[in-house]
């Protein structure tokens, strides 16, 4: 296999957002009256869109939720980026050292994910590349966002490496066909995570930034 384009997941690979967006999902949830601790979070909604995870707990708790509670997520999340936000350890100098061109692949909001990449002065990297599941059908787990991504770059799936830290993402781009590369450096149980991810399908698995670029270099 050859790769000639890469394809990042953004929150947990790039920028170290998930303790923030889960700490909010979490106060806007207990709101209304639903009460998660971080476990059940991390469990069953990290990878997923907030929509996808409103849904579920509408269903499981046979109640609507407010319909401005994703703008008010926002909202809260960009001021707390300004504040909090800090690039996932390694990723300013693995950037710099992957010389293959880059786009982004998220399941997150795409005005989010910009604003955060400026914030840490790494948006130069992608100039804009980047497709969302604003842009898709569905979202996360299913493969949509990563074959689109491959067709925007020119590139066949199997042409594409995909960087990505969850389980929800790592499914999505085994089923696109895409080179997957499970990352568990922002995993509390990493070994754990390693294991899940392999079982998923995906290629190599590796726990430090600085080790990707050496990764790629042998598939290049």
């Amino acid at each position: 296999m050859t790769i000639r384009h890469i394809i990042f997941d953004c929150d947990g690979v790039l920028i170290d957002s998930e303790e923030i967006s889960m700490a909010v999902d979490r106060a806007l949830l207990a709101e209304n009256g639903v009460h998660l601790s971080e476990g059940d979070m991390h469990r069953r909604f990290v990878g997923k869109t907030f929509t996808a995870m409103i849904g579920e707990i509408e269903a499981q708790y046979s109640r609507a939720m407010p319909t401005d509670l994703e703008a008010r997520k926002d909202v809260i999340m960009l001021e707390a980026y300004a504040r909090d936000l800090k690039p996932v350890a390694g990723v300013p100098a693995m950037l710099d050292a992957v010389t293959l061109p880059k786009s982004i692949g998220t399941n997150g909001p795409r005005a989010r994910a910009l604003q955060a990449l400026r914030i840490l002065k790494i948006d130069h990297h992608f100039n804009e590349r980047m497709t969302t599941f604003e842009d898709v059908k569905h979202g996360k787990p299913a493969p949509d966002i990563y074959l689109l991504a491959a067709k925007r770059a020119g590139f066949a799936p199997s042409a594409c490496a995909v960087v990505e830290d969850s389980v929800t993402g790592v499914a999505a781009a085994v089923a696109a066909g895409c080179v997957t590369f499970g990352f568990t450096g922002s995993q509390v149980h990493r070994s754990e995570h390693a294991l899940k991810l392999v079982e998923l399908g995906a290629h190599v698995v590796f726990d430090d930034m600085a080790k990707l670029p050496g990764l790629l270099t042998k598939l290049i």
